[in-house]
């Protein structure tokens, strides 16, 4: 009897079977394989939606950077508004110190109403020891004249240096923006330190530039008047009874 369609018919089987067996080998490794990569498009996805949350957009970052020009704008007019005070209250101050008394070493020197006292044109109380108060003519500018406009100058120089210095942390903010590597929280935090931390003499511009700007409403204090308080031991009873008294001519 022949055997031969057995024979075949057995490898047959064997080798449908091993076929059978690398088919199903291969659709796991494509199935693995496509898990692997459905995995890491998932983990691309989250870390990219992650750091789409942690970063500050586009729009925000074009929005501050108006405001930041708005700013700008308003420390420069803050700016020139405190030259011209400079230039005034320089202008009363030399007045006043061509018409003051002069000691020796060429210092200007103003005695109180009373006549008690003698500051010399920096603030500083001299001693009878350096000058006697009687010695200067009564006709001469008192130091109540002087003293609030020293008190101007100083805080005219105050609040120059300080439009500056708010000036320079526009200039880096700005660069800070350029370099896009914010995160959402130094985003925030950035904005919110140029917004509260604004001079008053910029809020102020800023306001009349445009009223809606999104900064903070500060309350009006009169910092100027607060500057300019003298000591209690420094105002005589008479000062507030009696005005200066009028200065030389020449």
């Amino acid at each position: 009897m022949d055997r031969t369609p057995g024979i075949l018919e057995r490898a047959f089987r064997r080798n449908a079977g091993e076929v059978y067996r690398r088919e199903i080998a291969r659709q796991q490794l494509v199935e693995r394989d496509r898990r692997e990569r459905r995995e890491e498009i998932d983990k691309d996805e989250t870390e990219l939606m992650e750091f789409a949350v942690g970063m500050a957009t586009v729009a925000e970052i074009d929005s501050f950077r108006i405001e930041l020009d708005n700013y700008d704008t308003a420390t420069v007019a803050a700016l020139q508004l405190n030259e011209r005070e400079l230039l005034l209250v320089r202008e009363r101050i030399d007045r006043l110190l061509a018409k003051a008394h002069v000691l020796p070493d060429g210092r200007r020197v103003f005695k109180t109403e009373d006549g008690l006292r003698v500051f010399d044109e920096h603030g500083a109380e001299l001693s009878a020891d350096i000058i006697d108060p009687q010695v200067i003519d009564d006709l001469r500018p008192r130091w109540e004249a002087f003293k609030p406009e020293l008190d101007s100058l100083n805080t005219l120089l105050d609040q120059r240096a300080e439009l500056l210095d708010y000036q320079s942390r526009l200039d880096e903010a700005r660069e800070r923006l350029d370099a896009g590597d914010l995160s959402r929280k130094e985003f925030e935090d950035l904005r919110t330190s140029i917004r509260d931390e604004m001079p008053e003499a910029v809020h102020e511009q800023v306001l009349a530039i445009d009223p809606d700007a999104p900064i903070a409403q500060k309350p009006q204090a009169d910092a100027m008047a607060d500057d300019l308080e003298f000591e209690d031991d420094m105002i005589p009873d008479t000062f507030a009874r009696k005005s200066p008294a009028p200065g030389l001519d020449g």
